[in-house]
Formats: C-alpha cells, structure tokens, sequence
C-alpha cells in the first residue's frame, strides 16, 4: 500500500477508539446472557466475504468494457480512474463523492490521487447476488487476506455515516446493527424479532440459498489499496443470462486467466408488463418496453444483458434514445431499471 492508504486507514482506527471501548461494553452486555464471547462474533461476522457488485458490460472512460479491462489489467480499479459508477457521478475533485472521501478518510488521501478506496459491502448473510445489488449485477467475493487495509461504515458514506471503523475497531459497527435490531426490528434488510433471533443469525455458519435482493443496506467497505484479481479475489459471481453471450464467454476467461473461481447467480428477470411506476417512476415502463423491442425481439421480458444491451447503445448511439430523456436522465433510469429487476426479479 502506498504511504497515504496507510495513513487513511490508520486515522479511521484513532478515529474508532474513540468510543469502540463504549461500543464494546455494549455488545458484552448482549452477549452475555448467550455465553457468547464477543470477540468471537466480532470475528465471526468479519469472515463473512467483502463482496464488490458492478456490472461487467458497461463502458469505462477507455471505450472498452468492464469486463475488458479486468482482463487486460488484472486489477479491480475505482470509478475516479475509470470513470464508471453505478451510483452518483461525482468522482471528480470538488464532486460530492471527492468531499466526503475527503472527510471520510481525514484528508489522507491526496487531492489529486486516483489510488483511491474501492468500494464494496460486507455479504452479512452471504446472499448469493451480493451484498448490495444496488450496484450491480454480478459481485467479485474477495479473500479474507484483505481485511486488514479496509475501512467500514455503517451505512452509505454518501449519507455521512456516524460510525466509521477497522476490522479492529469492529464493535461499533455491531452496536450499530444492534440499535437497529432494537429500534427498527431489523438487521440490514433482515426482519428481526430480537437481539437473540440477531446473535443467532450472525453466528450461523449456513450459506443462505436465497437471493438477498438487498438494495439499501449494507455495511460499507472501502479497500485501501490495489485490487489484483489473483492474489485478492476468491469467486467471480456473474448473472445466468450472460451465459452464452460475449461477456458470459470473457467471464471464463477471466477467472481463468487469473485462477478465479466462477459462480453462476440465478437469472433476474422480470415481465415488461409486470413493471409498474410506483416503485422507481413512470419512465421505468417506457424504457423496458424499449429495451425489450431492440434487444429482446419483444419478448416481453427484460434482465441484465439486455439491460447492458441498452447502456452500451445510448452510450454510442444517445440520438437513438433522446426522446426518452437527456444522457444524464438515461443514466438514472437504466440504474432504476436495474433496481427492478435486481429486487423483483
């Protein structure tokens, strides 16, 4: 790591020891009544894998595919280098992703560096499309090995997260989930009837088989450093209606290129007709049955890969797709769209 990364992670730990005794008290005091040692759930939940979710067909700022790249390079890169996000586009000094990076992380990070934190998400209960769908539609799963240069919030660092730690400072994370737990009857987007239902949840062992479809909450991971895909990625996780196409093709030689393991996720797809406004707006229906006529020979369904289809095209082809919205508004709308197939589908 470079000496700035090192420094970022290290102000965040200072930062966390603040209250991580007061944190840790807390979590003794839920522990306890259960003969569970509270270190031992701290390092139980911190083996669940950093999952990283993104979409492999989209154009970075080089021209080329995602997926592309990670072939040619072997390295996971962030979106101020690559110019891509399935989030907000603010990568970019004085944007809002720089600012709070910039508070997030203490000022360590130079202003001018693009060695900046990945961004990923603690797979709390292992759902096998990720720990925040939100982002993607295929996840890298990372080694444990990398746990060390990460850094944690609770929540999205774009809503200024209160509690910011290192896998060492842990404890305020879980006293977080737990305000959750008691507060909101919940545990990321788990319903929860108690503290003892969430200590049994978080000191299971199983794999759940379920899609999580988890778009909100999350436990924030930023990994300080480079991302080399075969020293530091376990499984590439990829959606099953690539299979068969040009990047389902690139996957496999991908993971094989760099000893990777590939998963297969269950394909997310859902009927056009079925696509209502009330979840992400009126314009959600009009460009899936868009969609569906160019690239699914209106078969009336819509997923990923036509998905990728469609941002590929407005992205070479915008004056195809003006009548729909400017390039910005297109941008938001095939991120909702995606949001719907990843929840519903």
């Amino acid at each position: 790591m470079l000496e700035y990364q090192v420094k970022a992670i290290n102000r965040v730990r200072e930062y966390a020891k603040i209250k991580n005794i007061e944190h840790q008290t807390r979590i003794k005091e839920i522990c306890a009544p259960y003969g569970i040692n509270f270190q031992e759930l701290i390092n139980k939940v911190l083996l669940n894998p950093v999952t990283i979710n993104f979409h492999p067909d989209r154009y970075s700022n080089n021209r080329k595919k995602i997926i592309e790249n990670l072939i040619e390079q072997g390295v996971y890169h962030g979106q101020f280098r690559t110019g891509t996000t399935n989030g907000g586009r603010t990568a970019f000094i004085g944007g809002d992703r720089f600012l709070w990076e910039q508070q997030l992380f203490f000022d360590a990070y130079p202003q001018v560096s693009l060695d900046r934190p990945k961004y990923g998400a603690l797979n709390l209960f292992q759902y096998p499309d990720g720990a925040s769908v939100r982002f993607g539609s295929c996840f890298l799963s990372l080694k444990h090995e990398i746990i060390d240069r990460c850094t944690f919030a609770y929540g999205d660092s774009s809503t200024n997260p209160s509690v910011l730690c290192t896998s060492d400072t842990f404890a305020g994370v879980l006293s977080e989930l737990f305000n959750d737990v008691r507060g909101k009857g919940r545990l990321l987007n788990q319903a929860v009837s108690s503290e003892q239902e969430a200590l049994a949840i978080l000191m299971n062992t199983c794999q759940t088989k379920e899609l999580g479809k988890n778009l909100d909450y999350c436990i924030e991971v930023h990994i300080h450093g480079d991302i080399l895909l075969e020293n530091d990625v376990d499984c590439f996780y990829i959606d099953t209606s690539f299979k068969h196409t040009p990047i389902g093709e690139q996957a496999e030689t991908l993971c094989q290129k760099y000893k990777i393991n590939l998963r297969w996720i269950r394909e997310r797809q859902i009927e056009v007709d079925a696509i209502g406004e009330i979840f992400r707006g009126p314009m959600i229906p009009v460009l899936a049955q868009r969609i569906d006529h160019r690239f699914g020979n209106s078969q009336g369904i819509v997923n990923a890969t036509l998905i990728g289809c469609a941002s590929r095209d407005i992205f070479l082809n915008q004056n195809a797709w003006e009548d729909l919205g400017n390039e910005y508004e297109l941008f938001q709308y095939l991120k909702q769209l995606w949001h719907t197939v990843g929840y519903f589908g």
